[in-house]
């Protein structure tokens, strides 16, 4: 009769159960403490609290709340399974990384099949038998100190706990498997996998910073969906977090119902763990035993290892030379590092591999990273690729989202930060865009053509392409001169139309965020105090608030601001400080403290503040007739400007108060 294949051994799992008994009991403990005995302890405080009459106003809602909220513990469990995982992994495979031990163990009477599968499942026991044993006396413990009514709120998150710690734990386990699959030396195990846990991400963020000192307004923050998802530890932090549900439409919390963030991630990164245990089975079956003590086992898989660590190298220690000597501006200086550090990291990879100090026989290849790495930083020198002055096509354009400076005064309305879906919005800032490309030459502050300007404004543009795609750049500090603010199709022209536009004024300063809130109070910064409040000579006061004021009539000061606003007379944009932007504001701003709703349904208080003008008309008219302007306080001009506003609330005043209106 033919015998079957066995994948499994029990002897052989209960063997590495037991002689690792103290690492997954460790664990357990450590989980014990975070849920059952701290939902324990919390009920200790609350029976106390009844006792003494301190503690939460309700204690029992407190505690129900607590139990329902143990799906926060989440986020730290990502971090928690990365770290266990690759302790699970250098515990059951740890005899890879020994001849001897090797040897021994492939010297049972068991196929390679078999042996994986029973060392990966003892592995994976480490951390799920604990989580069950944890989740099991979680809800005994919610049995007892609950109702029945009450358990179908304490138990569910519990159950999402469980599926969801046990998920990462398979995840991050079957990964650090996996590359303990590639490697025959223990010290190398965690170095790898902690590199290939952030490789993608790392290095995505080395290659845009590069990128950055070599183009003009090439942004290094830009995100990538794949880089993102390639991390995993972002990935399931993001993924696992406990947070509300939100209705789309008003932006509230729905009854303050919590849900996993993203439940999908988790679900593909089980997925993911599910594959990559299969593939270091299949690794595991042609590796060979005399591997072990190298630093990659897996012979195809060396010259991957190699090239990597000379790009990485390069790159990482390249920037950080040129960052040291405070030359990462320039691309000559950057290259060179880049290009002699990959060379120290091709000699260092091969020292590795042949352990061994006797490497100069590589210099061929050395030779061939050499120019490769020359190519790449000399492609990237002349722009081979028109990085530095694509500007997306307005037809791919669906979206753009726009930072940008307003130029003076420096209030609500100092930056506009907004996101435009139309194309008639869109276009005149792609036009802008445009013009910066073109005059890039004296943009740049390190370029020999450099002209400094009357004055700058910075630019920061995040475009949404059809097909999903993304497109990023940010301009700092870009000049502008007064003389060609009137030169059609130059950025100072296109640039002081967007500042000066209206429709833009008011978008930036939000003014119609504020509808659905509610006036609390309204102040003025600074002002200067007359003897009727000082009780001497003039002083100037940073804060001074308007609170003799009622609801009703800060109601109609918002009203007045806003007919001002509409009428061109205050909110007024300044491109340049020149001798209009001084006479056409004052230092005083009015402000306003609003409150307003949140996603959860609360309210908070935000801030808001506009430079008064001398044709704000209607805004003057009620400070004179109910903020006491002229009897109690006086606005501050800008003849005033030369001296800094003081820290304390009162100084001694410098110029000389204005006429009132």
């Amino acid at each position: 009769m033919r015998s079957g294949i066995s994948y499994f051994n029990s002897a052989l799992y209960r063997k590495t159960m037991g002689r690792f008994w103290p690492l997954w009991a460790l664990y357990g403990l450590g989980w014990m403490f975070a849920l059952p005995l701290n939902l324990l302890n919390q009920f200790v405080s609350v029976v106390g609290s009844r006792r003494w009459n301190y503690g939460p106003a309700d204690p029992d809602q407190w505690l129900l709340e607590s139990a329902k909220s143990i799906p926060n513990w989440l986020q730290s469990g990502v971090w928690f399974s990365c770290l266990f995982g690759l302790l699970c992994a250098m515990a059951v495979f740890g005899y890879l990384y020994n001849s001897r031990s090797a040897c021994a163990i492939h010297a049972l009477p068991l196929r390679r099949e078999g042996l994986f599968t029973t060392q990966y499942l003892a592995g994976l026991s480490f951390a799920l038998l604990p989580h069950l044993v944890v989740a099991l006396c979680t809800a005994a413990v919610e049995m007892a100190l609950f109702s029945p009514d009450r358990w179908t709120q304490v138990l569910p998150p519990l159950g999402i706990w469980l599926l969801v710690q046990s998920g990462t734990s398979l995840f991050f386990f079957s990964f650090a498997s996996f590359c303990a699959m590639f490697t025959g030396h223990i010290l190398a195990l965690p170095i790898f996998y902690t590199i290939l846990n952030g490789l993608c991400g790392g290095v995505y963020g080395l290659v845009t910073l590069l990128l950055s000192q070599f183009f003009y307004g090439y942004s290094r923050s830009a995100s990538s969906l794949v880089v993102d998802l390639l991390t995993p530890l972002y990935s399931l932090g993001n993924a696992c977090r406990w947070e509300l549900v939100v209705d789309p439409e008003t932006g509230l919390s729905i009854g303050g119902v919590y849900h996993l963030a993203s439940p999908a991630t988790v679900a593909g990164y089980v997925a993911a763990g599910l594959v990559l245990a299969l593939l270091a089975l299949l690794v595991y079956r042609r590796r060979q035993v005399e591997s072990a003590g190298d630093v990659v086992s897996v012979p195809l898989v060396r010259p991957l290892f190699q090239w990597g660590m000379t790009f990485c190298v390069g790159l990482s220690f390249g920037m950080a030379t040129a960052l040291f000597f405070s030359w990462s501006e320039d691309a000559a200086f950057l290259s060179v590092c880049v290009v002699l550090w990959s060379l120290a990291g091709f000699f260092a990879a091969e020292m590795l591999l042949k352990k061994s100090f006797r490497v100069l026989r590589a210099w061929k290849r050395a030779l061939a990273a050499f120019a490769i790495m020359s190519l790449l930083c000399l492609a990237c020198f002349t722009d081979v690729m028109g990085i530095e002055t694509r500007v997306p096509d307005p037809e791919q354009v669906t979206a753009l989202s726009v930072h940008m400076g307003m130029g003076a005064p420096y209030d609500e309305g100092r930056s506009l930060d907004l996101e435009f879906t139309r194309p008639e919005d869109i276009a005149p800032f792609l036009a802008l865009h445009q013009a910066i490309v073109e005059e890039r030459a004296r943009n740049q502050y390190d370029s020999p053509t450099y002209d400094p300007g009357d004055n700058y404004f910075s630019l920061s543009l995040y475009y949404t392409l059809d097909g999903n795609r993304s497109f990023t750049r940010q301009y700092y500090s870009v000049p502008i001169f007064q003389e060609e603010t009137e030169t059609e199709g130059t950025v100072s022209n296109l640039y002081c139309r967007l500042a000066e536009d209206r429709d833009m004024a008011r978008l930036a300063y939000g003014l119609d965020t504020y509808a659905q809130g509610r006036l609390v109070e309204a102040y003025l910064n600074p002002v200067r105090l007359l003897p009727l409040l000082s009780g001497r000579e003039d002083v100037q006061q940073d804060y001074y608030f308007l609170e003799g004021a009622t609801p009703q009539q800060l109601e109609q000061l918002w009203q007045a601001v806003q007919e001002d606003f509409a009428q061109g007379r205050i909110g007024l944009r300044y491109p340049f400080e020149n001798q209009e932007r001084w006479e056409g504001t004052y230092i005083t701003d009015l402000g306003f403290s609003f409150e307003l709703p949140d996603q959860s349904g609360d309210t908070y208080y935000r801030e808001f503040t506009i430079t008064l003008t001398p044709s704000a008309s209607s805004t003057l008219a009620w400070l004179e007739q109910y903020g006491s302007l002229g009897e109690q306080y006086q606005l501050i001009p800008h003849s005033d400007s030369t001296q800094a506003i003081p820290d304390t609330e009162q100084a001694e005043p410098t110029g000389q108060a204005i006429p009132l209106p």
